[in-house]
């Protein structure tokens, strides 16, 4: 997939997961304590294991800024440390993730969907995030478009999400994208917790991608 803003949209590979860790770690601390924290707690939710298995299935997806290959080399000491080696960059860092599969949980019954669609037209996107340091370029745009397109190759009818009642910016950002909002709903967020949350969900059938 190609994103907006000269950024690549893949799906993941176990090569990448030091990078989503990493990304998922920055996020959590970014949001810890503030108004729009969802209690992500790295090892709790998400984990090393559920980001593995998403990544073996082809679920995991990943943004990175697109540079000439020849320029960068892998991850290893010095770009974990965010130094260049012998005058070259380093792989572009995960500007952005999500997870895309049709996992809905046990407390997705309590919302009245407005696409009547069987549990294999359903695509469910999870861990939507972008780095803090990627803000405001168009990154969570562009995921979701990607998610969008994949969902749709998927043959999905409904494409559905949860996202915490506090989190202003994320249901501001799907409303736009033109997820309806189903209502608030008390549901459990991972981790054995439970939190307020909004369902909302985007007919697939209805939309197209240039919104």
């Amino acid at each position: 997939m190609r994103g907006g803003g000269a950024m690549d949209i893949v799906a993941a590979t176990e090569h990448d997961l030091l990078a989503v860790e990493r990304l998922y770690r920055d996020v959590a601390d970014e949001m810890n304590g503030a108004p729009h924290d969802v209690w992500w707690d790295f090892g709790v939710h998400p984990t090393h294991e559920g980001l593995l298995e998403a990544a073996h299935s082809g679920n995991l997806f990943v943004a990175t800024a697109q540079a000439p290959e020849e320029q960068l080399v892998d991850d290893g000491p010095e770009c974990e440390a965010g130094r260049p080696v012998a005058g070259l960059g380093c792989k572009p860092s995960v500007l952005g993730a999500f997870v895309l599969d049709a996992r809905q949980g046990a407390d997705y019954s309590l919302a009245s969907w407005l696409v009547d669609a069987p549990s294999g037209r359903v695509a469910v996107i999870h861990l939507l995030a972008v780095a803090p340091g990627a803000r405001g370029r168009g990154v969570g745009r562009a995921l979701l478009r990607a998610a969008v397109r994949e969902a749709r190759s998927r043959g999905a009818w409904s494409l559905r999400l949860d996202v915490f009642d506090n989190n202003a910016p994320a249901i501001s950002a799907y409303r736009r994208a033109g997820f309806a909002d189903l209502g608030i709903f008390d549901i459990e967020v991972g981790g054995g917790l439970r939190h307020p949350s909004h369902l909302m969900e985007l007919d697939l059938r209805e939309t197209d991608e240039k919104r």
